[in-house]
Parts: C-alpha cells; structure tokens; sequence
C-alpha cells in the first residue's frame, strides 16, 4: 500500500508544481501597467497597481485590476490574455477619476461630426489624465478643419463638477482671398 500512496503524493505534487507555473506573475503584470499608465499620462502618480494573485494562463481569460493614485483616488484596470504564454492586453475606462483620452478623442470626434458634418482628426496629448472638474484642457485639431469662413484649429473640453465633457470650437478667420494688379513697367 505504501508504493501507491507514494505515487498518489508525487502526482499531487507534480501537479501542483505545473499548476504554478501555468499561472501568471502577476507582480510583473502590475509592474508592467504601472509603468505605461505612468509613462502614458502627465501628472499621474500612482501608489500602485493591484490585480488578483492566481491568474492561470489562459487565452481570452479576463481579470481587473485596480490603479490607486497618489495622494488618493483608484480606478479600474480591465485586462485580457491574448495567449495561454501569459500576453496580456490591458485598457483603463474613463471614470469619475481618470479620464482615457483616446476614448475622449473619438467621443470628440464623433461631436464634431454631428455639429458641422465633417471629420476632424484629434489630439488631446496625453493618453491618461486626471479627470477634475472645473478643469479646462485643449484638443488640437490636427491640419484644422474649414467651417464658412473660419478654421476651426482646436476643441477647448471642460469638465463639469458632474465629470461630463463639454466642448466648444476654436476658430480662426480665415483671410480671404486678395487679387493684387500686376503692375504695368
């Protein structure tokens, strides 16, 4: 009976050893976030990123983790593996606390749309920002966009105490045309 309940016992621990080593590292997983979101964003400091300690590697699988800012303030880090080899693919949503600039940038874009029906390309720099009410911040209308007699070269995008985005246009008049004679010699 010995020989069995040995082997029992080795197979549990063979197990157990590979089961640790199909999980993720997550202390690299949240080095790796904190690093980018602050690499990322201005005025972002955070304290630190926390994500749950047994992730198995597995592709498609999805986890949160949760970035806490210094002095305070914490938001939602959603993350998925691409391949049971641990690739991950993490996105932060805008929330009361932070603000995803690339979401705001199409968001805008879609503003933009429905005031003049045209398109407009933006950038409204970092890709992480604070998200603080009261707080006005500038989108440069990439190339600007012709609307009647003005260039509309930037969005300026408010904060409201709420958290909602309000926007208005910069413009510039654009000089019209002049016809200047050829002198005559």
């Amino acid at each position: 009976m010995r020989p069995f309940f040995r082997g029992i016992l080795l197979t549990g621990t063979v197990l157990t050893l590979t089961s640790c080593f199909n999980r993720l590292n997550m202390a690299a997983v949240e080095r790796e976030i904190e690093s980018e979101i602050e690499s990322q964003s201005r005025r972002l400091s955070l304290a630190e990123v926390r994500c749950p300690r047994d992730v198995y590697r597995q592709s498609g699988a999805y986890f949160r983790c949760v970035g806490y800012l210094r002095p305070e303030g914490e938001f939602t880090i959603n993350v998925v593996q691409q391949d049971a080899q641990g690739s991950i693919q993490w996105d932060v949503p805008s929330s009361a606390v932070i603000l995803n600039m690339a979401k705001v940038e199409e968001k805008l874009q879609q503003d933009f749309v429905k005031a003049f029906t045209k398109r407009a390309s933006l950038n409204c720099g970092d890709l992480y920002r604070l998200n603080q009410p009261g707080e006005e911040f500038e989108c440069e209308v990439i190339g600007g966009v012709t609307v009647e007699q003005d260039q509309i070269t930037a969005l300026v995008v408010k904060i409201d105490p709420e958290g909602n985005l309000t926007w208005y246009e910069v413009r510039e008049a654009i000089a019209p045309a002049t016809t200047v004679a050829n002198p005559t010699e």
